[in-house]
C-alpha cells in the first residue's frame, strides 16, 4: 500500500483510456430492462478489474462510477429492475470485502439540495437514495461516502445554505453519508465551517486555490468524527483551459503543498487528474525519486 504520512492515494471511476470503466451507460431512448443488464454487468466486471488495478497500484480508495447502473435513479427505471440487480450486487460484496480499498461515489453537479426548484430537490434525492443503497447493497460501511457540492447561491448564499439545510433535517437518512465538497465559484471551505453543518467538509486542494478561504486545518478534520477524511487534489492543466478544468496529471508541488496543509493526518485522497491511474503512478514515482531531495 502506498502511503505517506498517513495519506493514502486512489483514482476515479475508469482507466484513462476509458476501456476499463465503472460508468458505462447509454441513451435514454433505449432504455431497457435488457440494456441496463448488459451495461451493468459490464460495469461490475470492469469493477472488479479496477478494484485489481488499484491494488497493483498500492491505492487504498477508489471512486466508483455513478452510472454504475444506468438511470437507476430516473422515474422511466422500473422498480422491478432492482431485484436482479440486488442479487448479483450481494454476491458480489463477498468479492469486494477481499479489497482493502475504501469505495466512495460523486455524483454530477445536478444534484443541488439547495436549489429552489422543488422538482430539482425531489430528483436530488432520488438520485442520493441510488447512491446510498447501492453501497448498502455491496456492504460498503460509512466510510463510503457521497460526495456532492452545495450548488448555487441564486442570489442569496445565506438562503442556499439554509435551503440545504433543511433538506438535511427532512430527510436524516442523508447523514449516514453524504459529505459537501468546498468548489471552484461559490462556496469556499470557510463557507462550509461557517455553515455549521451536520455532515463532513471534502476539502478540494485545487478548488481551494481558484476560491481561496482561510481556516484551520483541524476544523475540517473534525468535521469528520471518527471517521477518515476524504480529500481530492487535481493540478492545474498546462495551456490554454478552461476555468476550474483539471490537467493530465499532479504536479509533485502540489501533492507536497496538500501534504503541508493536513501533515501526518490520516487521510485518503482521490487524485483528480485525467490520467487518472496513469497519474497516480506517476505521482508516485515523482515522489519517491524526490524523497532524497524534498522534506516533507
Amino acid at each position: 500500500m502506498f502511503e505517506i504520512k498517513g495519506i493514502r492515494v486512489g483514482f476515479f471511476c475508469s482507466t484513462a483510456d476509458g476501456k476499463i470503466t465503472t460508468n458505462r451507460k447509454f441513451r435514454l431512448s433505449n432504455l431497457s430492462f435488457e440494456r441496463v443488464w448488459e451495461a451493468f454487468e459490464k460495469n461490475l466486471a470492469d469493477f472488479k478489474s479496477l478494484l485489481d488495478l488499484s491494488l497493483e497500484l498500492g491505492c487504498g480508495i477508489f471512486r466508483l462510477g455513478s452510472e454504475f447502473i444506468p438511470f437507476a435513479s430516473h422515474e422511466a427505471f422500473k422498480r422491478e429492475w432492482l431485484k436482479p440487480i440486488e442479487e448479483r450486487l450481494i454476491e458480489f460484496s463477498k468479492t469486494l470485502k477481499q479489497y482493502p480499498i475504501r469505495i466512495t461515489m460523486h455524483p454530477g453537479q445536478f444534484v443541488v439540495l439547495s436549489s429552489p426548484k422543488k422538482e430539482v430537490v425531489d430528483s436530488s434525492l432520488r438520485e442520493l437514495e441510488y447512491h446510498f443503497w447501492l453501497l448498502d447493497t455491496l456492504g460498503v460501511d460509512d466510510k463510503g461516502i457521497v460526495v456532492i457540492h452545495l450548488g448555487g447561491i441564486y442570489g442569496d448564499k445565506k438562503d442556499s445554505v439554509e435551503r440545504f439545510k433543511k433538506v438535511l433535517r427532512s430527510n436524516p437518512w442523508l447523514l449516514k453519508r453524504l459529505a459537501v465538497e468546498n468548489d471552484e465559484r461559490h462556496y469556499t471551505v470557510r463557507d462550509l465551517l461557517e455553515a455549521d453543518l451536520p455532515i463532513p467538509i471534502v476539502y478540494d486542494h485545487y478548488h481551494n486555490s481558484l476560491n481561496p478561504s482561510t481556516f484551520e486545518p483541524k476544523d475540517v478534520l473534525q468535521t469528520w468524527k471518527d471517521r477518515v477524511p476524504e480529500f481530492h487534489l487535481s493540478s492545474k492543466p498546462e495551456g490554454k483551459h478552461r476555468f476550474g478544468e483539471h490537467g493530465d496529471w499532479i504536479k509533485l508541488e502540489d501533492f507536497l503543498a496538500f501534504v503541508q496543509v493536513f501533515g501526518s493526518k490520516r487521510v485518503d485522497i482521490i487524485i483528480e487528474a485525467k490520467k487518472k491511474e496513469l497519474a497516480v503512478k506517476r505521482l508516485m514515482e515523482d515522489f519517491r525519486s524526490a524523497t532524497a531531495k524534498v522534506s516533507i
